[in-house]
């Protein structure tokens, strides 16, 4: 898409005699992310809102940031930076503009991995391809190398839950993973708090956050049979 339209900015300027200068490069970077933003509007997850549609992951990206952002800010004003967070958010999900979105909420541990190593090899190739400062954040975000990287990583996974609670949580349940009952949500829960603690326990408010939100969806949940 981008790719021809920056050959047709390339080819202006040496018609017109200019030397290639930042112009060019800064009007690229409006058609690259500018195309790249809109192909990531069109990547549905599995919550729904309300009135039944998808989120995408532009909405998921863009609640993240709000959410995670306004949170370092309020609980680790010494030692996150609440602004890296902002943008780690915008580029975390980047990677599924080319492999899609892969509910996580009933994979196995061996399914994980397969996700992991497909996001792995999809990454590479979405690297080459980003101007140098969002290749930058999305290579520093998947490196998960400093506490603001690994704080935005925790906080992201809460947000599938706010969704159940606020959208069509019990839809989601019942169509897409066959939960019925609350016993069987209860179940599914237990397995994400665990991993939750297992992967985030730095962050021990995000992970007890994490519990009252599963607690909160199955009052939700059960209220509603």
């Amino acid at each position: 898409m981008s790719e021809k339209l920056i050959q047709k900015i390339d080819q202006k300027v040496q018609e017109q005699t200019y030397e290639k200068t930042a112009y060019s490069t800064s009007a690229s970077v409006y058609l690259e992310l500018g195309g790249l933003a809109m192909r990531f509007a069109r990547v549905d997850r599995t919550p729904r809102y309300e009135d039944g549609e998808r989120e995408s992951d532009v909405e998921h990206s863009f609640m993240l940031g709000l959410v995670a952002s306004e949170l370092a800010y309020m609980l680790y004003p010494a030692s996150l930076d609440a602004n890296l967070v902002s943008a780690y958010a915008s580029v975390h999900d980047l990677i599924e503009v080319r492999t899609g979105d892969v509910a996580t909420f009933q994979l196995s541990d061996e399914d994980l991995l397969q996700k992991e190593l497909t996001e792995q090899a999809a990454l590479e190739h979405l690297l080459a391809a980003l101007p140098p400062r969002t290749r930058k954040l999305l290579y520093d975000y998947e490196q998960q190398q400093d506490p603001e990287s690994r704080f935005t990583r925790a906080v992201d996974k809460n947000l599938p839950i706010v969704v159940d609670i606020l959208g069509s949580g019990r839809r989601v349940m019942n169509e897409d993973y066959n939960v019925q009952t609350p016993i069987e949500l209860g179940r599914a829960h237990d397995t994400l708090r665990t991993r939750m603690q297992q992967r985030f326990n730095e962050f021990p408010q995000v992970v007890s956050d994490h519990a009252l939100l599963c607690e909160l969806f199955e009052m939700e949940f059960g209220s509603n049979q």
